[in-house]
């Protein structure tokens, strides 16, 4: 049995996790970088919250798979094999949760939800370690669809079997996708009140003084090859002789793309996520 009421943990939980995702935000927007400290301290919170709402002995064990695979993350281990000895630990400390019959789905989920994000973040697929750290902070955070004050707006019908089939992290995810979207949609309306027209560069960047180029945080979209204009949908680091070579061709404003850090989108989504809740 809990030792709180649950809305009462689901409401800590998001007035705690919510300063450390605001200051993530700012922190990687303003000096593009995110100390691994503010996770490491989330994560405890998010781990006590756990214990708080499932402190039973059986719970917590189950609960040590993804506790371990979590932190070993923050630590730079000399020699590889300390690594595999941890997620070794892990692996016999879940096979043997399997055979608890109170919650183990929800344990199971927790601990293959880490195993996912790592995964995606050893595939690229999520590039930042702050970013697949956050995330796998909310799977820790909020293992069940919270509830707390009339919130979320949207809860649905089968919220047990969907907040296993579909776990609050991947929510967070859809509206991270839907925060970028607006984003998206936000840049192409701007464009279009200043005139600054072309496709598809309207919807995904927008036009600034070369000079204030280098003072932005900015992808630049423009370069000129082999003496011809080109432009880049998926731009990366340019040069000083990058932005000579369009000065002399005569471009004096170019088209840019915001470098805006996945974390905002990942804070957004977790706001809605905690505040509309599940639509589908």
């Amino acid at each position: 049995m809990s030792l709180l009421p649950v809305e009462t943990i689901d409401l800590l939980r998001f007035i705690v996790a919510l300063p450390f995702f605001l200051y993530a935000s700012y922190s990687d927007f303003k000096e593009r970088l995110i100390s691994t400290w503010v996770w490491f301290f989330l994560g405890i919170f998010a781990v006590g919250f756990a214990i708080l709402q499932f402190p039973d002995v059986y719970s917590i064990i189950a609960l040590l798979p993804s506790i371990i695979i979590f932190y070993e993350w923050f630590f730079e281990w000399d020699h590889k094999w300390v690594s595999y000895l941890f997620y070794a630990i892990a692996a016999g400390i879940f096979l043997y949760s399997l055979t608890f019959i109170t919650l183990v789905v929800l344990f199971v989920v927790m601990f293959l939800m880490i195993l996912f994000i790592r995964g995606m973040h050893a595939g690229k697929i999520i590039r930042g370690r702050a970013d697949a750290r956050a995330l796998m902070t909310i799977a820790i955070l909020q293992p069940l669809y919270p509830h707390f004050l009339g919130f979320p707006i949207f809860i649905p019908q089968y919220v047990e079997i969907m907040q296993i089939t579909f776990p609050f992290v991947f929510l967070v995810l859809l509206y991270s996708a839907i925060a970028a979207l607006f984003y998206l949609l936000f840049v192409f309306f701007r464009n279009l009140a200043r005139k600054d027209t072309g496709f598809p560069e309207m919807f995904i960047g927008y036009r600034i003084p070369i000079d204030e180029v280098d003072k932005q945080h900015v992808w630049l979209m423009e370069r000129v090859v082999n003496g011809e204009h080109v432009l880049y949908v998926h731009p990366h680091d340019h040069k000083k002789e990058d932005l000579d070579a369009l000065r002399k061709i005569g471009r004096d404003r170019v088209w840019v793309q915001p470098k805006i850090p996945f974390i905002i989108y990942i804070t957004a989504g977790l706001i809605l996520a905690y505040l509309v809740g599940n639509f589908i």
